[in-house]
């Protein structure tokens, strides 16, 4: 099998051809726990927006998970026409494209939503900020638990990488002030209670929303220092922690790897207030995970795809929700705009041997999961299908 998936990496499309998009099929309704991104890209193919492209990409290669961003930024990320907007459900509703991927039938749904209402955190907040960055959320939550009522569908609103936001210049070495430490932690707070609030508020049935928040600098706290997991989260009745896990993952063996996750885990989940009614037994996911490959060093996308299984296999040896790989269309180049090939359909339009190693794993969990509801007349377990799982991932 893996001869066949590198095999491709020489035997497909040239420079800028339109890739085809792969058939949606059914899927089972079932967490699969392993996913991508659709955030942004510098690239896309055919007449649709990069955004629309990329997620009938992430559709079409059997995922039902979808994780896109609905910040500031994000139609200039996904080349679409400018609008007017003053918060977050105003900025969605004058999009249509927004909808369109948020319609199709993927079951957990992903998307960094900040604020579009000008107020910055880190400057405090009146009673009138705090006021509008809840109604903000509250509104948003309201509109979507209202709009996809009975579809069984699970969001997740969160933000992007929260330790980045907190130390100013991307400084991991520096300590943030008191200060901004106490405003983050009260946007965390406020966004948390719409949603709740939403949640308790709005008609709706068979849909389901959690706020969670993204770090990524957690080794410092273990160390002792000031950051998100350690200095915030304690004060956050959160529903979940995404972790994007660079720091975790880089210049280590299979071993290595495992133990840092575990013990990185481990520490995030000591600090979050207990909650009930959320659905998986463990509350922090692989926000993001991905390695660097080189295309003059073929042997460089050999460690990549070995690399990428292991955190894969890793994901699911530890129970954690969701493994989000990033991602499907590349946005990641050095200072000479050289690709570091980080996605799964490159500037080529070539889709990856990860690209079919995802593909590969979807179809053969999805068969399962079908033979043993036929069988046993309900989904197994997620332990059962995790094992499952593993003994898949090692065979493709």
């Amino acid at each position: 099998m893996r001869f066949i998936l590198f095999l491709a990496l020489f035997c497909l499309p040239s420079w800028g051809q339109n890739p085809t998009h792969d058939p949606i099929e059914p899927r089972e309704d079932y967490n699969f726990v392993l996913g991508t991104h659709a955030i942004g890209g510098k690239y896309n193919f055919g007449n649709e927006s990069a955004l629309v492209d990329q997620v009938k990409h992430v559709r079409g290669m059997g995922s039902n998970i979808l994780k896109i961003s609905l910040g500031a930024n994000a139609l200039k990320a996904y080349r679409l026409p400018p609008k007017k907007a003053n918060n977050t459900l105003e900025f969605f509703l004058a999009t249509p494209d927004f909808k369109q991927v948020f319609d199709m039938d993927f079951k957990y749904v992903f998307a960094w939503v900040h604020t579009l209402t000008g107020i910055k955190w880190r400057n405090g907040f009146s009673k009138y900020d705090e006021q509008t960055i809840y109604n903000e959320m509250y509104e948003f939550a309201s509109y979507v638990l209202k709009e996809y009522s009975g579809t069984g569908k699970m969001f997740f609103i969160g933000n992007w990488e929260g330790d980045w936001l907190l130390h100013k210049g991307y400084d991991r070495y520096s300590t943030p002030p008191k200060s901004d430490v106490k405003n983050m932690t009260k946007w965390f707070q406020i966004r948390q209670r719409a949603i709740d609030d939403a949640k308790k508020n709005t008609p709706h049935h068979d849909v389901s929303m959690y706020h969670y928040v993204e770090v990524n600098l957690v080794l410092k706290g273990m160390e002792g220092e000031t950051c998100i997991a350690k200095s915030v989260l304690p004060k956050v009745d959160v529903d979940f922690v995404s972790y994007s896990s660079y720091e975790a993952i880089k210049n280590k063996n299979y071993a290595g790897k495992k133990q840092a996750l575990e013990e990185i885990f481990a520490f995030i989940e000591k600090r979050l207030k207990s909650k009930e009614g959320l659905p998986f037994e463990r509350r922090v996911f692989l926000g993001e995970y991905g390695y660097h490959a080189n295309r003059y060093k073929p042997e460089t996308f050999q460690k990549q795809f070995d690399e990428t299984k292991e955190i894969m296999q890793i994901s699911l040896e530890l129970n954690i929700p969701f493994a989000l790989h990033w991602q499907m269309y590349n946005n990641e180049y050095d200072k000479k705009g050289n690709s570091k090939q980080m996605s799964l359909i490159n500037e080529e339009g070539e889709k990856r041997p990860l690209y079919y190693l995802h593909q590969s794993f979807y179809k053969e969990m999805n068969d399962f999961l079908a033979a043993y509801k036929n069988l046993n007349k309900q989904y197994p377990e997620q332990k059962l299908f995790n094992q499952k799982a593993i003994k898949i991932l090692k065979s493709l």
